[in-house]
């Protein structure tokens, strides 16, 4: 059975595509426009007078003259909407405003433990209502602010389900976002990591995000997006018992990889910061290699077990990161396919694009996304 297009579905796809080129193009002519979309000039000067009157395109100056009058040139308004991410961690918390493009425009570090009380709460949405006020911007161009945490989030972003690292299980969106004028939304910080992934790398298909953290966290892409399961968000991986019996986790259980891949568990097996850890290490220290190496055959059997089940790409971000060097990377992947029981092509390890954190961009970068799929 045919389903006919009606006027209204002919023009709201007319619309996005005239903005999505504009977006892609970052400016253009409305001739160039109409060349490229195969469409009339009188359809796309409808759909852009539409889009300057929402604010999303603007005319900026002329090109030069080819022979004929000067065209205009039509700019897309990157900050016409602006997204803010914020991530709560167990010393601090992180604020990060993004345009459209997911490109960073303000950010703030404040250092304050975590608290499940109001107090914090108020504090946290006064310095977001600060940096927001800061940007000069119009508020009905804000977005949303998107809350980023260590815990599983219900379905519907407006409760933590699980919440151990901080103790907040039960927490509410209202609680968190109690002194924020905007929409607001709870996210797995993991989550939210690979969410960033996925925007900055348009390629990406199939891949575990393994955030090498304090706390260790994961996240399954697939087909291009974030897996959401049936309650366990995008994949609870640091929680997979890598050893029976093994260390105490603070799930209740033993031996999960938290405990052996995570930088937390790095640094207590190393009984030191991880800067001088590393300092060490690099300067030949056979000590420090031994607790090296152990992590790295402990991360390695925690890939292999996940390859045995989703083979795909795995992409290594976090803390860590900034520490590991390409031939750390290549031991990684040797591990890796050592423990590996087929012979196969090799498994792929890579670097995050995010050397730092990516879960406060990522939040944002969430509602950047769900502002796009709604056009």
């Amino acid at each position: 059975m045919q389903t006919s297009v009606t006027s209204s579905d002919l023009r709201a796809t007319n619309r996005r595509r005239v903005l999505n080129a504009v977006y892609q193009r970052k400016e253009i002519s409305k001739q160039g426009l109409s060349q490229e979309l195969c469409m009339s000039l009188p359809t796309v000067t409808q759909n852009l007078k539409e889009l300057e009157a929402a604010g999303l395109v603007e005319r900026k100056g002329l090109y030069e003259s080819t022979g004929g009058r000067k065209a205009h040139i039509y700019r897309f308004v990157a900050d016409a909407r602006v997204a803010v991410g914020v991530v709560l961690l167990k010393d601090l918390y992180r604020i990060v405003a993004v345009d459209l493009y997911g490109v960073e425009l303000k950010s703030e570090e404040v250092h304050r433990p975590f608290s499940c009380d109001d107090g914090y709460f108020l504090q946290m949405g006064e310095h977001v209502n600060a940096l927001i006020a800061a940007l000069g911007c119009d508020p009905v161009r804000i977005l949303g602010v998107c809350i980023a945490l260590q815990g599983l989030i219900s379905p519907d972003q407006t409760a933590v389900a699980y919440g151990e690292i901080l103790n907040c299980t039960g927490l509410t969106l209202d609680r968190v976002a109690a002194g924020i004028p905007y929409p607001c939304a709870l996210i797995h910080d993991t989550e939210a990591a690979a969410a960033a992934e996925l925007w900055t790398r348009k390629d990406l298909t199939d891949a575990v995000l393994l955030s090498l953290t304090k706390n260790f966290g994961g996240a399954v892409i697939t087909s291009g997006q974030v897996h959401h399961g049936l309650e366990l968000a995008s994949g609870i991986i640091e929680h997979m018992r890598l050893y029976p019996y093994g260390r105490p986790c603070y799930c209740g259980k033993q031996g999960c990889i938290e405990t052996y891949c995570s930088a937390g568990a790095l640094k207590r097996d190393a009984g030191e910061p991880l800067e001088t850890f590393f300092e060490g290490l690099r300067a030949g220290d056979e000590a420090r290699s031994v607790i090296w190496q152990t992590y790295l055959r402990n991360l390695a059997i925690a890939i292999n077990n996940i390859r045995m089940v989703f083979d795909s790409e795995f992409i290594i971000g976090g803390y860590l990161l900034r520490f590991m060097n390409d031939g750390d990377f290549e031991q990684l992947t040797q591990y890796a396919q050592e423990e590996c029981p087929f012979e196969t092509s090799g498994i792929r390890i890579r670097r995050s694009i995010y050397s730092g954190d990516a879960a406060a961009p990522g939040a944002a970068i969430s509602l950047v996304k769900r502002f796009w799929d709604a056009q």
